[in-house]
């Protein structure tokens, strides 16, 4: 694939000033980009110093057509330069970045019972158990693993290392980085004769479509019924998604965020690196969770909530009833002040 200063203009649904044919062969920062690459400028504020860039091509916005007079390279005027840009980088990266070809590498093994769709990678030493299923166009990399009556969706990457463990079903387009585990045991135990006995769990993880899951993440198998990952939505490294958990569509999840068991998330939700959500917690459509904030009773729709420091139980407990009384406190507070003033 050779992309020209032109072939950017089209995507970007913009209007070239310049060099339709520059041929574009990479993408950088606006001041490292040399004349082969493609850069944007996202703010009109900061014109002036964009103007000082090297770049082959750039992504401006509309609008700032006479900050760029002279620019010797060539220029796209375009709404939001920097959708355009990415645009761009999903072109220049399947260049850079090619899947691998389709076939299965004479090291992995694949079962008799289990089906491959068409143009199915299987890469080394990756091993696909009885009755798996793997759509169309899917990659499963170097060292996975798909266990019995697993299933991965159309056009699905699974980065190397990658573990979908029995009965767990991956849904279209979905992108799972190096070593997450997707169905691991959720975390169930009982103690009824002073030991800690495990609780079975047989039930599984349904990640719908369009979904990203981090590099080292886990998320655990249901103990009887199903963990969800609804569709759309995009999950860090090392984040850490318990048993029977169900994350609604769109969300956002940072890197080492826990979701404790039977938590609720709704859609569009954004939980902060290192946050933790307690179980049987439900957050409402469009909350957000800031980094090391702790959630330990339900939210509404729309909040934004922060902060959490661990104290002993009933001193935190003392405080957090106090927290909620402080505005009255402090307009106590206020009169007296003005009544000993008089």
């Amino acid at each position: 694939m050779k992309l020209t200063a032109a072939d950017i203009t089209k995507l970007a649904e913009g209007d070239l000033v310049g060099d339709g044919a520059r041929p574009v062969s990479g993408a950088a920062p606006l001041d490292k980009a040399g004349p082969s690459d493609l850069s944007f400028l996202a703010d009109p504020a900061h014109a002036a110093a964009a103007t000082l860039s090297k770049a082959g091509c750039l992504l401006v916005p509309r609008g700032s057509e006479e900050a760029f007079k002279g620019f010797p390279g060539t220029l796209v005027f375009t709404k939001n330069p920097k959708y355009a840009f990415m645009l761009a980088l999903r072109l220049i990266e399947k260049e850079v970045r090619p899947l691998p070809a389709p076939g299965v590498h004479p090291s992995a093994f694949v079962s008799p019972s289990a089906s491959l769709g068409k143009d199915v990678h299987v890469g080394p030493m990756a091993v696909i158990e009885d009755g798996a299923a793997v759509a169309d166009g899917a990659v499963i990399s170097a060292q996975c693993y798909l266990g019995r009556n697993a299933k991965v969706g159309r056009g699905t990457r699974l980065y190397p290392g990658v573990k979908i463990m029995d009965a767990c079903e991956i849904g279209a387009e979905v992108i799972i980085h190096a070593g997450a585990v997707i169905g691991s045991d959720g975390y169930g135990y009982i103690s009824p004769r002073g030991t800690h006995e495990k609780i079975p769990q047989i039930g599984k993880v349904i990640v719908e479509g369009r979904v990203e899951i981090g590099a080292n993440t886990t998320i655990d198998r249901a103990a009887l019924e199903t963990t969800v990952i609804g569709g759309g939505t995009k999950i860090d490294n090392l984040v850490h998604i318990a048993h029977n958990v169900k994350v609604g569509k769109h969300c956002l999840i940072m890197a080492e965020a826990g979701i404790a068991g039977s938590a609720v998330l709704g859609d569009n939700v954004i939980i902060g690196g290192q946050s933790a959500i307690s179980d049987h917690v439900t957050i409402g459509d469009n909350s957000v969770v800031m980094g090391k904030t702790g959630v330990m009773t339900n939210l509404p729709p729309n909040q934004i909530v922060f902060g959490h420091l661990a104290r002993p139980r009933l001193l935190a407990m003392k405080i957090e009833a106090l927290l909620g009384k402080l505005p009255e406190m402090h307009k106590a507070i206020h009169k007296i002040q003005k009544k000993l003033s008089i």
